[in-house]
């Protein structure tokens, strides 16, 4: 890694942006059908239904959070791991190698499956695929783009995650509409092995801070004693921040089409389809969000990314409109790249180049057990007092999150 080097190499940026973007495409997909899925194999079983009908939320919550347990234990350890591993394929590639192609298969096959059981198996397996070469992919653009640029480098592979979401919410709606179920499934696997292509082909790692850390000994756990540790407790508020702010994004991304099955009246699909402007607000941004840390410093730039995002889900509470409130979601898209883009540059700020994927590892510990505490936590509550609080409880979580923030006093990049 040149870190003198004065510009960002935007080809190379792209290229990597093709891991993220398999990503993106997927976990919109998997968000957006897997829920209404479930919801059709219990209702369509009788014994099921008479068993957890009353409580059919929360169960479905579980589920969708029982594939995560994996990701939870594995990411971590396998960022970590990546970080000292050398083969004649690279540091993070074999992990990636391994990870796309299982998980395309095993996300294929989900749409064809009427079985709970069988169901809650299979995703857990894709899940497990996901998560071998998920924080790999994620280490591999600061392992190449030095830390000065790495807020815009962020924004790129953002970009391209979105470009994904995009396919998903806009694209993969009307496959599903027109084509049925599987066909989106299968789309969606077919470019995933593509983009591993792309990667295989263009993408050259080196072999210096493998070496490194493979001298001190990194792994997750020493990493975690280090945040701990540290006398600046910046690196434990970014985490905690993270936590709360995909609290505050799970509750949105996994229970809007039930939300706009319910409360809005309308089908999954099309509640599905109104997240696209969302999506695109976002890939929009996501590079400019870059820039706007580079001239403000990347704390004020989540700060205001939080504060508006604040604002935009009280407004989307008060509509029941489902165009109108597509439109005031796409405002939020903005405010969310501002958090998202420059939250995991603090965390590779504080560090360093050398233990890049063990943090990474971190990063995700993190969010994913939002992942897995949001969805159940958020079903519970809506079983209690129903699922028109949606907003109101991401609300109450972005602001934990923005009290976390005041916390972070480092992470901008080092003069």
């Amino acid at each position: 890694m040149d870190e003198s080097n004065d510009k960002l190499d935007w080809a190379l940026t792209f290229l990597i942006g093709f891991g993220f973007f398999t990503t993106g495409i997927t976990w919109s997909v998997y968000n957006s059908y897997v829920p209404p899925m479930l919801e059709e194999i219990i209702k369509n079983s009788p014994s099921w239904y008479a068993l957890i009908g009353t409580w059919m939320k929360t169960f479905i919550g579980i589920i969708m959070v029982l594939d995560n347990i994996a990701a939870i234990t594995l990411q971590p350890w396998i960022g970590a791991r990546s970080d000292k591993t050398w083969t004649r394929f690279g540091r993070r590639m074999p992990y990636i190698m391994i990870g796309i192609p299982l998980a395309a298969i095993f996300f294929s096959i989900i749409p064809t499956i009427n079985d709970l059981l069988l169901i809650i198996g299979i995703i857990t397996l894709f899940n497990v695929s996901m998560a071998i070469y998920r924080a790999p992919v994620v280490a591999l653009m600061p392992d190449l783009i030095p830390s000065k640029h790495r807020s815009r480098a962020n924004g790129v592979i953002n970009l391209m995650g979105g470009i994904g979401a995009i396919y998903a919410f806009f694209v993969g709606s009307y496959i599903y509409e027109y084509y049925g179920r599987l066909a989106t499934f299968a789309t969606t696997s077919v470019l995933m092995i593509l983009a591993l292509a792309i990667l295989i082909l263009k993408i050259r790692e080196k072999k210096e801070m493998a070496e490194l850390a493979e001298k001190e000994k990194v792994n997750i756990i020493n990493a975690f004693k280090e945040v701990l540790s540290n006398p600046d407790k910046s690196g434990l508020f970014i985490l905690f921040a993270i936590l709360f702010w995909f609290f505050s994004y799970n509750v949105i991304e996994t229970w809007f089409t039930l939300y706009g099955e319910n409360v809005l009246g309308v089908p999954d699909y099309i509640a599905s389809r109104a997240l696209t402007i969302f999506a695109l607000t976002f890939v929009i941004f996501a590079v400019p969000a870059g820039y706007l840390a580079d001239r403000i410093g990347r704390r004020n730039t989540i700060i205001i990314g939080i504060a508006g995002l604040i604002f935009v889900l009280i407004v989307s509470a008060l509509v029941n409109n489902i165009t109108i409130l597509s439109y005031i979601l796409g405002l939020g898209g903005i405010f969310w790249a501002m958090i998202n883009i420059n939250s995991i540059t603090i965390v590779w700020e504080i560090a360093g180049n050398v233990k890049l994927g063990a943090y990474t590892g971190l990063y995700y510990f993190f969010s994913q057990f939002a992942a897995i505490a949001g969805p159940v936590i958020a079903g519970m509550i809506f079983d209690l007092v129903g699922i028109n609080i949606m907003f109101w409880l991401s609300t109450i979580y972005l602001i934990i999150a923005l009290v976390c923030m005041f916390g972070v006093k480092s992470g901008e990049v080092k003069k």
